[in-house]
């Protein structure tokens, strides 16, 4: 289990670039990663990597019927892995990145390990310097709570290490995340928008 500390610079959290070498690594051999968004840490895999997603739900202890969701770079790469409705093309825009899942139509590219049994898929743009450039750096990767199915909610990276210790092959601390937070996860794959969790956005934001 190795950990990497995060610094600031300018006001945003950075990695050196042998750093994310190390994380891109990781990544490519099916190992799990905890990085900080801007909710709570998130567990990260290669979405495309079925043994990987299986060990995530493992580490978690997390339904199969629960899928996780995608982390993205930005709110353009949304299209090429899920449906964008109407609805969500106005949550994209007024709260991406931001702490909102988007629960849309999975399109052709979509990682088949991510997608629910009702061809839906969770989708994340967090706004986070670290998770951005992790998603840059290798490509999108898989985002949901870095701890126990049931547990809180980890806002630390030692929060995360200890409900899920060396289950974990790296753990990026950066501190506190700036919201604390889960995000809220909105279904927009239809005409009207559904709220299924309130989080660090509020409802009547939306």
């Amino acid at each position: 289990m190795q950990t990497i500390k995060g610094r600031t610079k300018a006001g945003r959290w950075v990695l050196s670039k042998e750093e994310y070498e190390t994380v891109c690594e990781v990544l490519d051999a099916g190992k799990l990663i905890v990085y900080p968004t801007d909710t709570v840490y998130g567990l990260g895999c290669d979405p495309f990597e079925v043994p990987a997603v299986e060990r995530v739900f493992e580490v978690k202890r997390r339904p199969a019927e629960q899928p996780i969701a995608l982390a993205l770079t930005t709110s353009d790469q949304i299209p090429r892995y899920a449906h964008v409705t109407r609805v969500a093309q106005g949550i994209i825009a007024k709260h991406l990145p931001g702490p909102v899942t988007l629960l849309l139509r999975a399109a052709k590219d979509a990682p088949l390990p991510l997608v629910s049994a009702t061809g839906l898929i969770g989708i994340r743009v967090p706004d986070h310097s670290v998770a951005i450039a992790i998603a840059k750096a290798f490509g999108p990767i898989t985002t949901t709570s870095a701890n126990l199915h049931g547990g809180s909610p980890p806002a630390t990276a030692e929060e995360a290490r200890t409900q899920l210790g060396d289950t974990v092959d790296l753990y990026i601390d950066c501190g506190p995340t700036p919201l604390g937070k889960e995000s809220t996860i909105v279904d927009a794959s239809g005409d009207s928008i559904r709220v299924i969790r309130e989080g660090a956005l509020r409802r009547e934001d939306l």
